[in-house]
C-alpha cells in the first residue's frame, strides 16, 4: 500500500514538474519530501526543518524517510527571512494558519502570494486517507502584503477546507517574494492537536 502511495507521489511530483515547465510559472513550493523548485530563482528548505533546526526530541520522524514531524509553533528560516507557524484553525469553508513572518533582511521588501499555498493532509500517516487542497480564494492579511526589512506581519492565511475528519499531519507550502523568490515547507504533527474552530 505504501509503495503505490509512494510511486503515486513520485508519478504526480513529475506531471506537475511537466506542468510548471510546459507553463514556465511554478504555483506553489513544488516537491514535498525535498521542496526544489523548478524555477531555479526559488530557495527553499526542507520539509519539518530549517537552516537553524535540530532533530525533534519527540521521535516523531517517521522510518526510512527525511519527513520530520514538528509540533506547533513551526519555525523555518530561509535566507534571512523567518515563518512561524502558530496554529491551525478549520472552518467548514477552510484550513487557516495563523502565521508571523519575519523579514531579517537589511535591504529587501518581501511580499507573499497566497495563492501559491498548498496543503497535504496525512502524508505521513501510513493507513490514513490523504488530501491535497489549494489556497482559499479569500486571504485578506496577505494578499498585496509587504514586509519590509526588520520589519514582521502577523495574520491568518487560508487554504480550501480539508473534509477529513482524521488528521493526523499536515505539509504546508508557502512561498515568498523578493530579490530572491523563498519556498517554506511545513510538516506539522497533528496528532493530540486541538484545531480551533469559529
Amino acid at each position: 500500500m505504501l509503495k503505490k502511495w509512494m510511486l503515486g507521489l513520485v508519478c504526480g511530483s513529475i506531471m506537475f514538474t511537466g506542468a510548471v515547465l510546459m507553463n514556465g510559472t511554478p504555483h506553489a513550493a513544488q516537491d514535498i519530501d525535498d521542496p526544489v523548485s523548478t524555477d531555479s530563482g526559488y530557495a527553499s528548505g526542507t520539509a519539518g526543518g530549517n537552516e537553524n533546526s535540530a532533530s525533534p526530541k519527540d521521535g516523531s520522524e517517521q522510518s526510512g524517510s527525511k519527513l520530520q514531524l514538528q509540533k506547533l509553533p513551526v519555525t523555518q528560516t530561509t535566507n534571512g527571512v523567518e515563518v512561524t507557524v502558530r496554529s491551525i484553525r478549520r472552518t467548514a469553508q477552510t484550513t487557516d494558519f495563523e502565521i508571523t513572518i519575519k523579514n531579517g533582511t537589511d535591504k529587501e521588501t518581501v511580499t507573499v502570494d497566497p495563492s501559491r499555498l498548498a496543503v497535504q493532509s496525512n502524508l505521513a500517516s501510513p493507513g490514513k486517507v490523504s488530501e491535497k487542497v489549494e489556497a482559499s480564494k479569500s486571504n485578506p492579511d496577505f494578499t498585496g502584503a509587504t514586509i519590509l526589512p526588520g520589519k514582521e506581519r502577523h495574520g491568518w492565511i487560508s487554504g480550501q477546507a480539508l473534509t477529513g475528519k482524521e488528521i493526523e499531519s499536515l505539509i504546508v507550502e508557502l512561498s515568498l517574494d523578493g530579490n530572491e523568490k523563498r519556498a517554506f515547507s511545513f510538516a506539522i504533527d497533528c496528532r493530540n492537536l486541538k484545531f480551533r474552530t469559529l
